[in-house]
């Protein structure tokens, strides 16, 4: 299924597009009329990008979100993304009454199109179980991350929503009840102010100049991940032996979205616990003459089934290679093995046998013997 940018804004609510086509027309309103009372000169704009700086003449102490009372100051920076409400405490002379004090509160927003980013510790094969975490981060003075969204072997579309969202959501609302209050400011001088976007009574509702993005269905939700710093941090786990693909890619609060990247991995079963072996190794004579034969024989603990072939190993003094005799000593009576050997010329030999692991046993071999043949 393919996703798009407009395809992601199901992960918001309508309320909180709601909220934010509210906020869109009361910072549209709101810089006229705060500039309409006379006093402090400001640059103030509705919409900055990444970072807002409104220029203060003259210099007047000022209040940013509700915080504290800032020293005079000729300008106001703030690089945090989302809405904000500066109020100046600012003076003017009225020649009637004398001079005046007042508040002039100047809402705007700061928008963000930094794209976030996402990393991906899957590695290229497990055994067994896949355990996979994904990390979603964005810029120190982004929006934040809204969700995490991933799917495995092209299934469902799953949507991690963070902490971050929420908080932000509430803090939508909190900025929108001052940008409200800022509402009952003094009225527009309709013969200084040219009307603007805002005076949307003239040319009909936002649809007539702007393409609003209609919520589709929710990707299947997931419990919220974890906290980190400016990002979301989410682990799965994903069993079944085989190749497999995660797609990842994350989006933040401002809806800028990172790229979709597919990962590939394997799953392996375990190898099987194969059970332990033991062959021993003995001889009725250490020492004869040229043409007689030496008679090998031992054990191989657990039992075998009858048949079940030993590698007879011989190399003679001198020789660094083991060969193996043909054919193989074989086990009888279920454990028992027995060989016999005689060489063609004189001189020491040494003898050891081998059993090589099968699918269910381990491999083993026996101690050395040393035999001589004069």
């Amino acid at each position: 299924m393919k996703e798009t940018r407009s395809t992601h804004r199901r992960g918001r609510t309508s309320g909180r597009l709601a909220i934010v086509l509210c906020l869109l027309l009361v910072v549209a309103l709101l810089p006229a009329a705060a500039s309409a009372i006379p006093g402090t000169i400001t640059d103030a704009n509705a919409m900055y990008l990444n970072s807002a700086t409104i220029t203060l003449t003259p210099a007047c102490s000022y209040t940013l979100d509700g915080g504290p009372v800032m020293a005079a100051a000729t300008s106001v920076t703030t690089p945090v993304y989302g809405a904000h409400v500066l109020a100046l405490n600012t003076t003017w002379k009225d020649n009637a009454t004398g001079t005046t004090q007042t508040v002039m509160t100047i809402p705007f927003f700061v928008d963000d199109d930094v794209v976030p980013s996402v990393t991906c510790d899957a590695a290229t094969s497990y055994v067994t179980t896949a355990s996979i975490t994904m990390t979603a981060t964005d810029n120190f003075n982004g929006s934040d991350i809204d969700c995490l969204y991933y799917r495995i072997d092209g299934g469902k579309l799953v949507q991690v929503v963070s902490d971050a969202s929420n908080a932000a959501t509430k803090a939508t609302i909190a900025r929108l009840t001052k940008l409200s209050a800022a509402v009952a400011a003094p009225p527009l001088d309709t013969y200084d102010q040219t009307p603007g976007h805002a005076d949307y009574s003239a040319i009909g509702p936002c649809s007539m100049c702007h393409a609003l993005n209609t919520p589709e269905p929710t990707s299947t939700p997931e419990p919220t991940g974890t906290a980190v710093p400016h990002g979301l941090l989410k682990t799965i786990t994903v069993t079944g032996v085989g190749t497999h693909t995660i797609e990842y890619w994350t989006m933040d609060i401002a809806r800028n979205e990172s790229a979709h990247v597919t990962k590939t991995f394997a799953i392996t079963a375990p190898a099987p616990v194969l059970v332990s072996t033991k062959v021993t190794m003995n001889v009725n004579l250490t020492s004869l003459s040229l043409g007689r034969s030496a008679h090998f024989f031992g054990v191989i603990a657990p039992n075998m089934p009858n048949g079940t072939p030993i590698s007879f190993l011989v190399r003679k003094a001198g020789q660094t290679k083991w060969t193996r005799a043909v054919p193989y000593a074989r086990t009888y009576s279920a454990h028992h093995w027995s060989y016999y050997y005689h060489p063609n010329t004189r001189g020491t030999y040494y003898f050891k046998v081998k059993f090589s692991a099968t699918a269910t046993f381990a491999g083993s071999t026996s101690r050395t013997v040393t035999v001589v043949w004069k």
